[in-house]
């Protein structure tokens, strides 16, 4: 009688390990890695000089030589990748999100990457690059720099993009394109109006001096570079996911939003499935994936000001990664 009592106590313990022994230990996943297209592209600039690169989707960068610390014989090469599709910055979990957890909205995300001799270079202290992405993308937005976090997540950091190329007169009709800070245009133009001597003034004030759609890198900036715009009049929420399958050991979220470029990534462990502080912007999503065997489950919840601090039971259900990509369909 005692040993089938004991038996009986026993018998949630033995099936609960059970089940803890079929899951294997939760890894993070980019579950759409398969659906990217986008290649990196390679540019063997060998010794020369000076050189306007241009990638296949319009982005222009001048290279110059002796802005980088480099041997007489060393050869460079770059690396440029151009994405200008959403789709593409999706399926690289790249997210759209500050180092202060405030939402962007993506216009394209660049890498840019010089090396010289397998290793990556860096610009000379003090030295700027300059790179222009294809007609009007820079227009309402900014530059940002990507920043890892602890899990390895890419967050983005504003930059300050206080320059302007401005054309000034050095007689004999020649006029040279310089780099500026913007605070000091009217400096130069006042140079350039007691320059001109015998060009009419009429002529000065129909050139185009001033170009804006362009952005400058820094010393060790080149890396990936997203060109975004703050998300406005968003709220934030803080709500929890309950999972009473005991199947999955982890899980992947994707926080999306509906007619805008943005998205977020959190990777979960199966006891800790709280969110803090997600943004919430029009028609709001969340996408829970997670694996049990060999098999992907998901669920897709909608988010709203009115689930803050909720708890929401989940209902995985199976998928494939086809059909898990059409989750993420505008």
């Amino acid at each position: 009688m005692k040993l089938r009592y004991l038996l009986f106590l026993l018998l949630p313990f033995f099936v609960t390990s059970c089940k803890k022994e079929n899951q294997k230990p939760f890894i993070p996943k980019n579950h759409l890695a398969d659906f990217i297209t986008e290649k990196s592209q390679f540019f063997d600039l060998d010794t020369i000089e000076f050189k306007e690169i241009i990638g296949k989707y319009g982005t222009k960068i001048r290279y110059v030589r002796d802005y980088f610390n480099l041997k007489q014989n060393d050869k460079v090469q770059l690396e440029l990748i151009e994405l200008y599709d959403f789709n593409e910055i999706l399926y690289r979990n790249i997210q759209t999100l500050t180092t202060d957890n405030e939402l962007l909205e993506t216009s394209g995300v660049l890498k840019i990457v010089f090396t010289s001799n397998g290793k990556k270079l860096n610009l000379r202290k003090g030295e700027k690059i300059i790179v222009y992405p294809p007609k009007r993308k820079l227009k309402n937005n900014t530059i940002f720099l990507s920043e890892s976090d602890h899990t390895g997540n890419i967050k983005w950091k504003i930059t300050s993009q206080n320059y302007r190329l401005f054309s000034i007169y050095r007689g004999g009709g020649i006029w040279i394109e310089t780099l500026i800070d913007k605070d000091s245009i009217p400096y130069y133009k006042k140079i350039n109006l007691n320059s001109i001597g015998h060009e009419t003034y009429e002529k000065y004030l129909s050139k185009d001096l001033i170009v804006k759609d362009f952005f400058i890198l820094n010393q060790n900036d080149t890396n990936w570079i997203n060109i975004d715009r703050f998300v406005k009049n968003t709220s934030k929420i803080n709500f929890k996911l309950n999972d009473k399958s005991n199947k999955f050991s982890g899980f992947d979220s994707y926080i999306v939003y509906k007619n805008i470029n943005s998205f977020i990534h959190e990777s979960k462990f199966e006891n800790d499935i709280l969110f803090e502080n997600i943004p919430i912007s029009g028609t709001t999503y969340i996408i829970i994936v997670g694996s049990y065997r060999t098999q992907i489950y998901y669920d897709k919840i909608t988010l709203n000001e009115k689930l803050d601090n909720s708890e929401i039971q989940l209902n995985m259900k199976k998928t494939t990664k086809e059909e898990l990509k059409n989750l993420f369909k505008q």
